[in-house]
């Protein structure tokens, strides 16, 4: 048995906790001004009451949008996607208009104003319930007021198909890797 190394990692922690599902969050209003913005750091924190939550820089136009607005939209897109979603992750708001520059279809919530991705596979139209500084981000906790998603790639009972879904997983930086293997583990 050979030795194993060990070393304390302290810069970037958060890359022993990726890949992450690559997300685009949408911002702002429909008819005013809008941005799109790729994240990781999204969890559910509440099924009763539905609730999600986003870790956002303080500095950034989608927290900026958000806090006037106080509404969000999650949009989960497919691998196809991959390269738009790096797109809008990877600039400010505030340089490029990325809704136009990212060749994104925008559409309106049905619920909120916030803008919609219109080929996303599953959408989470949200208003801001709470937010928690913690340091150089912000803790947004949304309500879930309306989920819609993509027949043919969900069910309701199991979630996605990944055999007919594939989701972008962001490693670090311009990497992504996507699920190639599923495990149903014995009772």
């Amino acid at each position: 048995m050979g030795v194993i190394l060990k070393v304390v990692v302290k810069d970037k922690f958060y890359l022993t906790l990726h890949p992450r599902p690559a997300y685009v969050i949408g911002s702002g209003s429909y008819e005013g001004r809008m941005n799109l913005m790729a994240a990781s750091w999204v969890m559910p924190v509440s099924e009763e009451p539905p609730r999600v939550c986003l870790a956002l820089d303080k500095e950034s136009y989608t927290w900026e949008l958000i806090r006037e607005t106080e509404e969000f939209t999650v949009n989960v897109l497919s691998e196809e996607y991959t390269d738009k979603i790096y797109y809008v992750g990877s600039r400010s708001g505030r340089d490029v208009d990325k809704v136009k520059s990212s060749g994104f279809k925008m559409v309106k919530g049905k619920v909120v104003s916030a803008p919609i991705v219109e080929d996303s596979i599953a959408v989470l139209e949200c208003k801001l319930y709470k937010t928690i500084d913690c340091g150089d981000t912000v803790l947004v906790i949304g309500d879930v007021i309306r989920c819609e998603v993509d027949v043919k790639k969900y069910n309701p009972k199991y979630g996605w198909n990944l055999r007919e879904v594939s989701i972008p997983l962001h490693l670090w930086g311009r990497s992504f890797t996507y699920p190639c293997r599923i495990k149903i583990v014995k009772t």
